[in-house]
């Protein structure tokens, strides 16, 4: 797609009753036929006579004596406590293998034609796989096995909770012909991943790196405000990995698409132009009601996924670079963009880092404002900017904070 820019932007009686009788007699006596021929199938099933023979003497024989079958070669199990019947068809004694200890088998050894239970504990993390291996003669089979991740995973460090949510991956309309400042539309596509259920707190920033960043005031007895005064750099460069040292996982800041595909619900949205409605006082803390104060995280209602906070509170830093036009090329006014981007992580340079959500210091003006899902915005990675036309460089980060995401 080619768009040019311009300067400006961018449902009673007797017999009745005797045929229905007669129809509930029929429909009985089809259950009864149905029930006998699915037993009479089972007793043939495993009986001695469908089982494949010795071994014949003429080596061109369609029967493959040692052959080794199993009934599926692959299983999907929800994030709950989970089982499948897997049906081994062989001639041979068998064995069964698997190394997970959330996997179990109800037996691991057999006799020819077997059936057998492959059970799955609860998952309360990450989505996982492992593999069992069936073992016939000369004869191996696997069954690829794979559990869902929880909806919601939960991490401590230094006895300080946080959950992140799990987000399933699609395509959508990134970017709004509504505004200007909210990027032009266009496809995009992403992978599953986590993110944090709230913005990172001054209790889980305190428990990581051990005092706050503030210099004018103290918030250690706002355990549950969200961080502000932040630095994507010291974000990027010290918290962090701190945090991925503390957990042995790795963490990082989301990709302007996550966050906005996430403040949108995912696959879930309702397109609400806040992160989960569309009326701002229901969802999130703005100038009108949070006294040009920060509030506790999880105090306004979540969005489609149990996302909290994602418009208003405290803006948040993405780990993109700002471009108007997310660093597509344009060549004599004229830009082409993508039919799809896959998994997109914004320009390679830049001297602003993308800013989301808006915060207690953005109003609502005729049904406009900041804290929209689809409104971009851009601060110096150092915190540290100047407004348009104004040399005065300003700590333009005062109410911005952050959140986490893990890749799957």
């Amino acid at each position: 797609m080619r768009r040019t820019l311009n300067k400006t932007s961018i449902r009673k009686n007797k017999y009745c009753s005797m045929a229905s009788e007669f129809f509930v007699w029929r429909y009985s006596t089809k259950n009864y036929l149905f029930v006998i021929k699915l037993l009479f199938l089972l007793f043939i099933f495993f009986s001695p006579c469908c089982k494949a023979p010795n071994p014949p003497d003429d080596p061109d024989s369609p029967v493959a004596v040692d052959s080794l079958g199993v009934s599926i070669v692959s299983v999907n199990f929800t994030a709950e406590k989970d089982a499948s019947l897997i049906v081994i068809r062989t001639n041979k004694d068998w064995t069964a293998t698997e190394s997970a200890d959330w996997l179990s088998l109800s037996a691991t050894s057999g006799n020819k034609n077997t059936g057998i239970l492959i059970g799955a504990m609860k998952n309360d993390g990450f989505p996982r796989e492992t593999t069992v291996t069936i073992v016939a003669g000369d004869k191996t089979s696997q069954i690829k096995v794979t559990q869902a991740g929880a909806s919601k995973v939960v991490y401590t460090v230094n006895n300080v909770q946080f959950n992140m949510i799990y987000v399933e991956g699609g395509q959508f309309t990134m970017g709004s012909s509504d505004q200007s400042t909210f990027g032009l539309p266009h496809q995009v596509k992403l992978a599953n991943f986590y993110i944090s259920e709230t913005e990172i707190t001054n209790e889980l920033w305190k428990a990581v790196k051990g005092n706050l960043p503030y210099t004018d005031h103290s918030e250690t007895d706002k355990p549950n405000y969200p961080l502000s005064e932040t630095v994507w750099n010291d974000i990027v460069n010290s918290f962090i990995p701190s945090l991925n040292t503390a957990t042995g996982k790795i963490f990082r800041l989301p990709t302007e698409a996550e966050w906005e595909y996430a403040a949108l619900g995912g696959k879930d949205t309702h397109n609400y132009k806040y992160a989960g409605g569309n009326t701002l006082d229901d969802i999130a803390w703005y100038q009108t009601n949070a006294a040009n104060t920060k509030h506790n995280v999880k105090d306004k209602l979540p969005n489609e996924l149990g996302i909290y906070d994602m418009s208003g509170n405290v803006n948040e830093w993405c780990s993109d670079w700002y471009d108007d036009y997310y660093g597509w090329p344009i060549v004599n006014q004229t830009i082409t963009i993508p039919d799809l981007q896959t998994n997109p992580t914004g320009p390679g340079s830049g001297t602003k880092k993308v800013v989301r959500g808006g915060s207690i210091e953005n109003e609502e003006f005729w049904g406009f404002s900041y804290c929209n899902v689809k409104y971009r915005s851009g601060i110096n990675p150092t915190g540290y900017d100047t407004y348009p036309g104004n040399s005065t460089v300003f700590f333009m980060s005062k109410n911005t904070g952050f959140r986490l995401v893990i890749s799957l």
